[in-house]
């Protein structure tokens, strides 16, 4: 136990199958494909006077596309984190500034889905072959977490 580690909070289910990683990425391009037509219609009505950038990348949709990032994981989270990387003349400011906080964390996966791959893995009775573990993360990546 490190006492002075921070600790992430629970975040949304990993997505563990083919169909729940499809339906991620299916509701990010719907996410997506909103927050532009959202975008345009306040700049349309004058409620938004932000002109600087495309409507695709508005702060609410760089928003959203770490948010998604960081809940899928994997393979979808190491992209994001290889685009943050880019020049910052690549990436128009609000998609590097999302990017930046995707290179920079992964949600925790939540304690039901923690238990039931622990168990999977190492059997009903795996807290007692650990000596010490914390239910929270204190740190965690694209393919794992550090408890």
């Amino acid at each position: 136990h490190i006492d002075d580690a921070p600790t992430l909070e629970e975040g949304q289910p990993v997505p563990s199958t083919r169909v729940g990683r499809a339906f991620g990425f299916a509701s990010l391009g719907v996410g997506l494909a909103a927050g532009t037509v959202a975008e345009a219609a306040s700049r349309i009505l004058g409620s938004n006077t932000n002109n600087e950038h495309s409507y695709v990348t508005s702060d609410a949709n760089a928003d959203r596309l770490a948010s998604h990032l960081c809940r899928m994981r994997g393979a979808a989270l190491k992209l994001g984190q290889m685009l943050s990387m880019q020049d910052e003349a690549f990436l128009a400011p609000p998609l590097a500034r999302a990017l930046a906080r995707v290179r920079g964390s992964a949600d925790a996966m939540p304690k039901y889905q923690l238990d039931s791959v622990l168990m999977e893995e190492l059997g009903p009775e795996w807290r007692e072959k650990l000596k010490d573990f914390e239910d929270l993360p204190f740190a965690a990546a694209s393919i794992g977490q550090v408890h």
